[in-house]
């Protein structure tokens, strides 16, 4: 039907079929000759069957994944999300995906993240200090295309095997490449490429205790990672995992609060607790 109060000027029904992210380098690989809506190309453009093919089979192939994740515990209100007794409902998984349409609570105010997906990076309490030191993260050579969805201003969180603690928040600073430190996270001096060579370089965009492995919470945001806790993020997840540890160290209510007093014209906001110690393991 013609909407001639909009900028749209025609409107058709659809069927919401399957929630996938695809991120748009993987489009374009898929189907080169994709064009993408931007102000030079208007906001439809016809595409040809071998391209639609091309970028459906790239969509069926991506993982499902959930519109938004709550990072407070999801205690929902509303009775859809709510059990016959009042319990909570636990977050969809699997094919149940298909059907959620959760989206935050009105007092679920979320970190700023950039949009698109994050990654979780690998570490140990031996190569821990290096990361930091250099500012350098690194993954298996194997795990090149996992990581090419990470661009400049991607969230980036890294996980310590050996004592199960999920840091961050770390933004990179460049593209996955291939050695672009040879030596890092070697012991052989002259080595000519990493064990990890897949790599990125970061900085810290907010300095936060650590997150424990075994945060029901955390549990429930990545729910659906299979394989391990290292590997990428839907966008949903990483502005869920961002939120809960800007959470726990103060800086989102910090944030909410500021919000707030430039609004109102009260400016009178505590600084966060932000850089508080981790915690030691003992005495969790």
């Amino acid at each position: 039907a013609a909407d001639v109060d909009g900028v749209f000027c025609y409107r058709f029904r659809c069927e919401w079929y399957r929630t996938c992210e695809l991120p748009i380098a993987t489009a374009l690989e898929a189907a080169p000759d994709l064009l993408l809506p931007t102000s030079a190309t208007k906001y439809c453009q016809d595409m040809t069957s071998e391209t639609g093919e091309a970028v459906m089979k790239a969509v069926w192939n991506s993982p499902l994944c959930t519109l938004y994740e709550s990072w407070t515990g999801g205690d929902y209100e509303d009775e859809a999300m709510a059990g016959a007794d009042g319990s909570k409902n636990p977050p969809p998984l699997g094919e149940a995906i298909l059907t959620d349409f959760r989206c935050p609570l009105p007092n679920e105010v979320a970190w700023p993240t950039m949009p698109g997906p994050g990654f979780i990076f690998g570490c140990n309490s031996q190569t821990m200090d290096e990361c930091l030191g250099r500012g350098l993260f690194g993954l298996p050579a194997h795990m090149r295309i996992t990581a090419a969805g990470i661009r400049p201003g991607s969230s980036i969180f890294l996980y310590n095997v050996s004592e199960k603690l999920i840091f961050g928040i770390f933004e990179a600073l460049t593209t996955a490449q291939m050695n672009l430190e040879p030596k890092a996270f070697s012991k052989n001096p002259k080595a000519q490429t990493s064990p990890f060579p897949v790599q990125i370089l970061v900085r810290i965009s907010l300095e936060c205790p650590p997150i424990h492995d075994d945060d029901p919470v955390l549990n429930d945001i990545l729910r659906s990672r299979v394989g391990g806790r290292i590997g990428p993020l839907t966008f949903a997840q990483t502005e869920a995992l961002a939120s809960l540890i800007a959470h726990q160290c103060g800086a989102l209510s910090y944030m909410t609060d500021y919000r707030r007093g430039v609004e109102t014209g009260g400016m009178t906001v505590s600084s966060p607790p932000i850089a508080l110690p981790p915690r030691k393991i003992g005495t969790m």
